[in-house]
């Protein structure tokens, strides 16, 4: 039995660690600054934001309830350290837009 489990744990490790590493569209490069934040209006579409921005963000959360969703992504920031941009959709739709500690254009 043990033989099994190492093999089996073993491929789900590295599945998840490869999962990981696969940033789409550059995501690992994409640094968002307080620029493109201010150009973020509500009712954008997810497309336009990921236009904008020039990468995908993090899915953190997604909701689905009936033919209704709201999703909830972030993005790394310029700035200071663990800066950041957090966006929710609902339907698609932009609805809410944080940031911390993001810096100018440089």
């Amino acid at each position: 039995m043990m033989r099994l489990l190492f093999p089996l744990s073993l491929a789900l490790l590295l599945a998840a660690s490869a999962a990981s590493a696969a940033q789409p569209n550059g995501a690992s490069r994409c640094r968002v600054d307080r620029s493109q934040y201010a150009a973020l209006k509500h009712g954008m579409s997810y497309g336009h934001v990921r236009h904008l921005l020039g990468c995908s963000g993090r899915r953190i959360s997604h909701l689905s309830i009936g033919r209704a969703e709201r999703t909830t992504y972030s993005w790394r920031g310029r700035g200071t350290y663990g800066a950041n941009l957090t966006l929710t959709f609902r339907d698609d739709r932009l609805t809410d837009k944080s940031q911390l500690g993001l810096s100018e254009t440089e």
